[in-house]
């Protein structure tokens, strides 16, 4: 994979690390954003499963980007998902697809929701050192 950056609308996704992968959403995402969206998940998953950072602090979805998002993600592509600065709607949506992916096979599917993207990152990193001690 060569892009490490993406744009559309007032949206951005970047691949940071090799398993970590921060969108910043801003304002609405429609139907058309979110294919976008999970065209690059589905790209990116292609070298292994990452963390996915998803600031959506500032950001809506619309009920059919919200559909297509649990329809066309699959559990493989993430070791797990943080959500920053979500609202009591966007998480209880975040849980809901948690609970999706759980159900479609993901034996753990693990998912935070923080204020601010430095406890993300801290987030993933404690991710790591736990999952170095289950394997270690």
């Amino acid at each position: 994979m060569q892009q490490q950056e993406w744009k559309f609308g007032a949206h951005q996704i970047r691949h940071e690390q090799q398993d970590v992968l921060v969108a910043v959403f801003s304002g609405m995402l429609n139907l058309e954003d979110m294919k976008r969206a999970v065209e690059i998940y589905s790209e990116v998953a292609k070298a292994g499963p990452y963390f996915m950072i998803a600031d959506i602090g500032n950001s809506q979805l619309q009920a059919e980007a919200r559909r297509y998002l649990s329809d066309n993600s699959k559990p493989e592509w993430f070791k797990g998902c943080v959500y920053v600065g979500a609202d009591m709607v966007q998480q209880t949506f975040g849980k809901v697809i948690s609970l999706g992916m759980f159900l479609t096979g993901k034996t753990e599917f693990k998912t935070e929701f923080v204020k601010t993207m430095d406890e993300a990152r801290a987030w993933v990193e404690q991710q790591r050192r736990a999952n170095v001690r289950k394997s270690g």
